[in-house]
């Protein structure tokens, strides 16, 4: 049921027409009459739970996103059983439709500064600290504002962990069949490398005219050992250069190994191609709106958590050894996505919708032997894993050298460098990577990730490395090279290798390198060092929650501590109004101005984990609202100022940083509220407040 125009939602957005719809959902354009400017309102038309969560999912994911290349979201709301997206209105009509309307393709002057802006876009959200993979890039989502600069829209299928993801709230799984890599129609795991097959393919088509055969009829050709269907782009278009022919043939890989290693490396590639028309900004003209266009989705398997995605690391990827073989080993899996594939067009249509470097290993025998040198330790061979309850927490972990057995993977640990030799390496093997700030040094691992089952999947995110501070490490900075890759797929006995790069504290002793989800409990925990391991603190057990800022009406004040049953918390400093404004504009200019009748207020703050179980848990802006004693303000999306609030500690760890929050202006009664939860429930229980100037 379409919404009619004068419709007047929450009081506030006055339909004004139907501008887009597919079997998914419906876009209107809208005014927002509390700020007079137009705006995008995206409605979801899917009962499914998990599809509605997924649009919810987009909103979240959404409103944390700051780039110019990425329309603003504003708000999400509810209304009449209906789920709302507010957005930057973008008139005129998508890139698909512009070629269709054209007597051919688009010029290559034309073509290459949208290029170079989509990498842009995709290199910000490839490379935040939990990295976001777009998973639909294709032309009917690419629009043109009235200056010619390039909008990449729709997150509806994007996979990361905004706020309030989990588990039982997973990413939407889904593809349009001719921008869509093998590994996401196989529903095997996307990473960043399968956004830029569908940027070649995308490219592809704005450059040709034509869309290239879906990933599936290709690999099924390679299976069959025929010819691949995709012809060079420099064939169908003689005016395109060969060298840019060839690279966007390397993003088309079905073999995700064989594509750009970034979006960074590719914009690279691209301006090396062609300079000077890189710099050129075409403008062609809008046209009316186009109706929505088709997507195959469903909802995601219940199967298993969704693979996280990973930031490409910069990594020049190299050949297969076999391609033909890599494929061949997937013709079974084939058969069955045909099948899947036949059943989501018939979806679709009911619902009126339309690395790492690749080595064959030999697994050397033998008494494993490390030879040690200061910071720098290697391993010949490897232990065999003597399976759990050993190396599954960490006052047992498993002795260096270990072979971790994961299900379906292999992982070893080959060279363990840490200090000042990792530090130079470091800064040799990429310019952007910063000297270790003060207290913090780097520990450069060399890992092999050996597969051991058709269906395995292994992530980049699931090694990390936690010490006595209690402080889960992720990878941090480009490696040397050959960097580690995750790898979605690869036939038994084929693994990824490389190095991992972390900051670790100067003082950190009994480090462990973790592999695998420290969320489900299947990771394996391993010593980097003889002997070492991580004991549970036994006072913590003797920390009782006190009632500090429990009362709204009685607030902490700046430096009190408070403590629930699971965090001690203190504020050591706050900032409002104008003071909180500048600090945030200053950390990020595309930060925005705070709604009428708002003021920002910018806190300084600390966190400590007590919980009893030997678990993680994130210390994130989240955590933090503005409320009073009956109303929870609603908040605004914004980048914190650095050095932001987030970490994954364990009983023990500390964690400090900024969070930032809206608060009525002038309100006296307006408070920072710890609610020690991402989403509230409407249950206060265990909320501290804290005091504002």
């Amino acid at each position: 049921m379409h919404l009619a125009p004068d419709t007047l939602l929450q009081g506030r957005y006055r339909i004004q027409a139907l501008i887009a719809q597919g079997g998914m959902g419906a876009v209107y354009r809208a005014t927002d009459e509390r700020l007079g400017n137009t705006v995008a309102l995206k409605q979801t038309l899917m009962t499914d739970p998990q599809l509605r969560a997924a649009f919810e999912r987009e909103a979240r994911l959404l409103a944390g996103l700051h780039h110019p290349a990425l329309a603003m979201v504003s708000d999400h709301f509810t209304e009449a059983n209906g789920q709302f997206l507010v957005m930057r209105y973008i008139p005129g009509d998508d890139l698909a439709a512009l070629l269709k309307g054209r007597a051919g393709p688009f010029t290559l002057a034309e073509v290459l500064p949208w290029a170079d802006r989509l990498l842009d876009a995709l290199d910000y959200l490839h490379t935040r600290r939990t990295p976001i993979i777009h998973r639909d890039v294709k032309p009917q989502n690419l629009k043109l504002t009235d200056r010619g600069e390039l909008i990449l829209l729709d997150f509806g299928l994007a996979k990361g962990e905004p706020a309030g993801a989990t588990a039982a709230n997973p990413s939407l799984f889904g593809y349009t069949p001719q921008y869509a890599p093998l590994e996401q129609i196989q529903g095997s795991g996307t990473d960043a490398r399968s956004d830029l097959y569908s940027v070649g393919a995308t490219l592809y088509e704005l450059l040709t005219g034509a869309a290239p055969p879906d990933a599936l009829t290709r690999a099924a050709a390679a299976v069959r050992g025929e010819p691949d269907p995709l012809r060079p782009a420099h064939e169908r278009n003689p005016q395109l250069p060969h060298a840019l022919s060839d690279l966007l043939g390397q993003a088309l890989a079905l073999n995700p190994a064989m594509r750009p290693a970034s979006a960074a490396e590719m914009r690279t590639a691209l301006r090396a191609i062609a300079p000077t028309t890189a710099s050129t900004e075409a403008r062609p003209s809008a046209q009316a709106s186009s109706a929505g266009k088709t997507t195959v989705a469903i909802a995601a398997r219940p199967a298993g958590p969704a693979p996280t995605p990973v930031a490409a690391t910069g990594a020049q990827p190299q050949p297969s050894p076999s391609p033909n073989l890599w494929l061949r080993a997937l013709a079974w899996p084939l058969i069955g996505v045909l099948l899947f594939v036949l059943l989501g067009t018939l979806f679709s249509q009911r619902e009126g919708a339309g690395s790492g470097t690749m080595v064959t290993i030999t697994v050397e025998a033998g008494t494993p032997q490390a030879s040690t040198s200061s910071s720098h330790t290697t391993f010949n061979g490897s232990l065999p894993d003597p399976g759990p309850p050993a190396g599954t927490t960490r006052a047992n972990p498993l002795p260096p050298g270990t072979a971790l057995a994961l299900p379906g993977w292999r992982v070893e640990l080959l060279e363990c460098l840490r200090g000042a030799e990792a530090n130079e390496l470091m800064r040799k093997a990429n310019s952007n990577n910063e000297a270790p700030p003060n207290g913090m040094e780097y520990l450069l691992l060399r890992v092999r990730a050996t597969s051991t089952a058709q269906e395995a999947q292994y992530r980049l995110s699931d090694l990390h490395v936690v010490g006595e501070r209690n402080v889960v490490y992720s990878s941090a900075g480009v490696p040397p090279s050959p960097s580690f890759a995750s790898s979605d797929q690869l036939p038994p006995g084929e693994a990824a290798e490389g190095w991992l790069a972390y900051l670790v504290g100067v003082e950190e002793r009994n480090l462990l390198m973790v592999a695998g989800s420290l969320i489900t409990g299947e990771a394996r925990i391993m010593a980097l060092t003889p002997d070492a391991a991580v004991a549970a603190d036994p006072a913590l057990a003797a920390i009782a929650p006190n009632a500090v800022g429990a009362d709204p009406r009685e607030p902490a004040e700046v430096g009190d501590l408070a403590i629930t049953d699971d965090w001690e918390v203190s504020v050591e400093q706050v900032l409002r109004g104008d003071k909180a404004w500048q600090l945030i504009y200053e950390g990020n200019r595309y930060n925005k101005e705070p709604p009428a009748g708002a003021e920002y207020v910018a806190a300084y703050v600390r966190l400590r984990n007590i919980a009893d179980a030997d678990a993680p848990a994130l210390a994130f802006d989240s955590l933090f609202t503005g409320a009073s004693a009956e109303t929870e303000f609603e908040q605004v999306s914004i980048v914190e100022p650095e050095p932001e609030l987030f970490a994954q500690l364990f009983p023990g760890g500390t964690a400090e940083g900024w969070v930032a929050v809206t608060v009525p202006k002038d309100d006296p009664e307006a408070r920072l509220a710890f609610r020690g939860i991402s989403i509230s429930t409407g249950n206060r229980s265990g909320w501290r407040y804290f005091a504002l100037p």
